[in-house]
């Protein structure tokens, strides 16, 4: 049996142009929260004025080795015997230190291998190998 309803029947149809603007009012949203949340808030102070103030950064250091085995400290060569000493003597000067090894890709892996083998012995914390790229 068929039901008889008095009026206009429609047919239900879904608005699309509210749930646009919903969805990109969440996304904005989210976008705005997030800023504010990755941010660190700090206490507003007023630091005094100093003329001989810097802002403290550390060089990296690097520790060359050719292939005909001549290591290098920056721009001074140095006997492999004397890495560990001179290592350490950085570290105790600034603990912090970061150190690039560079070597020739002649030289053979096992010397590679010592240069890193002094740094984690000596304390070293921050350390790269440099590359060229392809």
């Amino acid at each position: 049996m068929k039901r008889s309803s008095i009026g206009i029947q429609k047919e239900p149809s879904i608005m699309i142009i509210p749930m646009i603007d919903i969805v990109f009012f969440l996304l904005v949203f989210f976008m705005m929260s997030t800023l504010y949340m990755n941010t660190e808030e700090q206490i507003p102070l007023n630091l005094p004025k100093a003329s001989a103030s810097s802002a403290k950064t550390i060089e990296p250091v690097t520790i060359s080795l050719t292939a005909t085995h001549k290591m290098y400290i920056n721009e001074r060569e140095i006997m492999p015997d004397q890495l560990g000493n001179e290592i350490q003597g950085i570290l105790s000067k600034e603990s912090q230190q970061a150190f690039i090894v560079r070597a020739s890709e002649d030289v053979p892996y096992k010397d590679v291998i010592n240069i890193l083998d002094h740094l984690k012995l000596s304390g070293a914390k921050f350390v790269s190998v440099a590359t060229e790229r392809k």
